[in-house]
């Protein structure tokens, strides 16, 4: 699945295509877009020792305009978190576990322009998450792999706002991902874990 999904980045990339002017975006646009800052996953306090992580986005945009201060906009790439730790006692020996979660995402935005430069959008987001665990018992690691207990899809509400100068896009944007980190196995049926995720992004909109 991992093989179709860049296949489809780099047909879109070698499209013929023709750019936008400022604003809403008068043409179909395409851009490239980085993006940091916080993730907070809500009830993974009683299992981890942090609540909060640093992430990161790395985006293809698209943008198309549907009137004179709107446009539909998607945004396709890879988001993640740095990782969470839980060290611990077990039998008196003292236990380290951590996870990075990374994921392929494809989220679609309708954006309204409130001025020429500012601004909203909302809309889902669509997350296929791969997730590493690593666990050692007195320094030894004991196991490395992939989680095997986490939502193998994960949808996002979004939320942004935005400044675009020309070429260049400075703006904020937060999701809350509702599905649930854990499967509603019989092991983790009272596990809630639910991501709340700011990312502060840069975008370069090519041929403004």
């Amino acid at each position: 699945m991992q093989n179709r999904f860049t296949a489809v980045i780099f047909a879109l990339l070698l499209a013929v295509c023709s750019f936008a002017d400022d604003g809403a975006f008068s043409k179909f646009s395409m851009g490239v877009s980085l993006g940091y800052g916080p993730s907070y996953l809500k009830g993974a306090e009683e299992y981890y020792d942090m609540e909060r992580t640093m992430g990161f986005s790395m985006l293809f945009e698209m943008a198309y305009p549907i009137a004179d201060n709107m446009s539909l906009r998607a945004s396709i790439g890879f988001d993640g978190i740095f990782g969470l730790v839980s060290e611990y006692e077990y039998v008196h020996r003292s236990v380290r576990d951590s996870i990075e979660s990374n994921d392929f995402e494809i989220a679609l935005l309708w954006n309204v322009f409130l001025n020429e430069s500012f601004f909203v959008n909302v809309g889902p987001s669509f997350r296929f998450p791969w997730i590493e665990e690593v666990v050692e018992i007195e320094g030894e690691e004991i196991f490395s792999g992939k989680a095997d207990y986490c939502n193998d899809f994960w949808l996002d509400a979004m939320l942004g706002v935005g400044f675009k100068f020309s070429s260049i896009e400075i703006g904020l944007r937060g999701g809350y991902e509702f599905l649930g980190f854990y499967k509603e196995t019989k092991k983790y049926k009272e596990v809630d874990i639910h991501e709340l995720r700011f990312r502060l992004y840069l975008v370069y909109w090519f041929g403004q």
